[in-house]
């Protein structure tokens, strides 16, 4: 059973950007391949789905290793199409808020010097 979490395209979305940030590298130990992040967590599925639409490559070999004496590990870069991709994501406005819901109103002016003494 598949558990509820982070939507596919936000899931996405972090992804592109800890890979913009230089974050994630791929290994491959035993015949698994794995993933490695520093801050955001990135799935092995977020990248393989990634790299099936053409946003995110493996550069093999270019990322230092995880240990002393280890493998070097992939490094997982941003393609022309996935960089254009997280522009997009970043400059698009927030989403809107649903109707009727507005936020509170600013306090005025006057309320404010009141409180403030």
């Amino acid at each position: 059973m598949r558990r509820s979490g982070a939507q596919p395209e936000f899931r996405a979305r972090t992804a592109l950007w800890e890979i913009a940030c230089g974050n994630v590298v791929a290994t491959s130990s035993l015949g698994r391949q794995n993933v490695h992040y520093r801050d955001e967590r990135v799935l092995m599925g977020t990248l393989r789905a990634l790299e099936a639409k053409g946003l995110a490559e493996r550069v093999p070999e270019s990322a230092p290793a995880a240990y002393v004496g280890g493998p070097l590990q992939d490094r997982v870069r941003l393609t022309p199409a996935g960089i254009t991709a997280l522009a997009t994501a970043i400059s698009s406005p927030p989403t809107r808020r649903a109707p009727g819901t507005t936020p509170a109103p600013a306090p005025t002016a006057a309320k404010t010097a009141a409180r403030s003494r």
